[in-house]
């Protein structure tokens, strides 16, 4: 298995198989991830550039489809870059049919990527208010504690230069590789440093809606 493969991308891959469709489905931010066709068969890639995965170049705010035009919307990794993430939600929803689902991926405890287009961090309680209107049908934790510090090694590996650079990288990858398979330790967590409520995904890297509109 090559360890440099992203642990992120791993784990978002496996919450997004079970949804797998030939519905018409429109994947926003679809820049370089044209790997969903194999889930979505008759998938349409938009983006405000144009490159791999890109089918239609237009902007998530005035997406050019008519109202109840897909069966499903994806929008996988793209929220924390929008500045307006209730307005980009309401155009998603109006070009989802009713019954439609949207599935969500959003960054929890990440650092900032993409700068300096990265805006936003969301828990899964942030999460459920920006869907408030919708009928949500699953939210959950993307990764575990451990998946959690695999994920921010690795990305201290892909996002800095160390002395003794190719040696550290190694040593990172390889730990963040053990981590992600690492068995489970903790017996419990908990939401606040009184331990007065458990929340066992308050360490999560990133979190998954999936939600139909209404």
């Amino acid at each position: 298995m090559n360890i440099v493969a992203k642990i992120a991308r791993r784990k978002l891959d496996e919450t997004v198989a079970p949804y797998a469709s030939n519905g018409k489905t429109l994947e926003v931010g679809a820049f370089g991830h044209p790997s969903y066709r194999r889930f979505f068969s008759n998938r349409i890639g938009v983006d405000i550039k144009p490159g791999p995965g890109v089918d239609v170049v237009a902007s998530v705010y005035d997406l050019p489809f008519e109202d109840n035009s897909f069966d499903i919307v994806l929008c996988l990794v793209v929220i924390e870059h929008l500045k307006e993430p209730s307005r980009a939600i309401a155009e998603m929803e109006r070009v989802l049919k009713p019954g439609g689902m949207i599935l969500v991926s959003v960054p929890f405890l990440l650092p900032i990527h993409d700068a300096p287009d990265d805006f936003w961090r969301f828990t899964k309680y942030g999460l459920a208010i920006l869907f408030k209107d919708w009928q949500i049908e699953k939210l959950v934790a993307e990764t575990d504690l451990g998946e959690t510090f695999a994920v921010l090694l690795q990305r201290v590996g892909y996002q800095t230069k160390f002395y003794f650079n190719p040696v550290a990288k190694v040593i990172i990858f390889v730990l963040a590789w053990i981590l992600s398979w690492w068995p489970k330790t903790t017996k419990h967590i908990y939401g606040d440093i009184k331990k007065s409520r458990e929340e066992p995904e308050a360490f999560a890297s990133s979190f998954f809606l999936a939600a139909r509109k209404k």
